[in-house]
């Protein structure tokens, strides 16, 4: 069972801000990636763009004033903790869309239970794994990437080895898109960023 989850109607500006406040410019490229593929997979689902956009914007809103990555488990357990919420109760961001974005990490142990934690939570990792894959690129740009590419890189497990690819995946278990049209939809949006 999906849960319906809160509309938002706050200005893009408005989040912008906290980011702009708590994510360094050069970290902010994967919430602006993250942001146009959730606002595509929000089309694809005919759910609400803005309310989809804003999550993908916000979901690592914590990650840099958190325990740094080299104490990894701290890191991991605070991610989407207290200081998720805490940031986000500064915007008056409701609380159901809170939770989605914090059961983004599977270490919060909060169920994914509407479409936009769903797909946030596969998003997430493809977004990153694309970056990686437009790395070796001749050129360096992501318009540059082809689906086949990424569906071949998958594959090898040493290429961008930390980024999960079950989690990735689960683009077709939870959300029943197959992979490859996943890619094309978060792809297109990176794109266009």
């Amino acid at each position: 069972m999906e849960n319906e989850l809160s509309k938002l109607n706050i200005p893009r500006d408005t989040y912008l801000k906290l980011v702009e406040k708590y994510v360094s410019e050069e970290s902010r490229k994967h919430l602006f990636y993250t942001e146009a593929a959730m606002r595509a997979l929000a089309r694809y689902f005919s759910e609400d763009e803005h309310t989809w956009a804003m999550a993908g914007l916000l979901h690592d809103i914590d990650y840099e004033q958190i325990t740094g990555k080299e104490n990894w488990e701290a890191h991991i357990k605070e991610h989407c903790g207290e200081l998720t919420e805490k940031f986000l109760k500064e915007i008056d961001f409701p609380d159901d869309l809170i939770r989605a974005i914090q059961s983004h990490n599977e270490v919060q142990n909060i169920p994914r239970d509407s479409k936009l934690a769903k797909t946030l939570f596969a998003v997430d990792g493809l977004t990153g794994f694309i970056v990686a894959v437009s790395k070796i690129m001749p050129d360096k740009q992501i318009s540059s990437v082809k689906v086949e590419s990424v569906i071949k890189r998958f594959k090898e497990k040493r290429f961008a080895a930390a980024v999960n690819r079950e989690h990735i995946f689960t683009c077709e278990t939870e959300l029943g898109i197959p992979k490859e049209k996943f890619v094309e939809i978060v792809l297109g949006a990176m794109g266009n960023v």
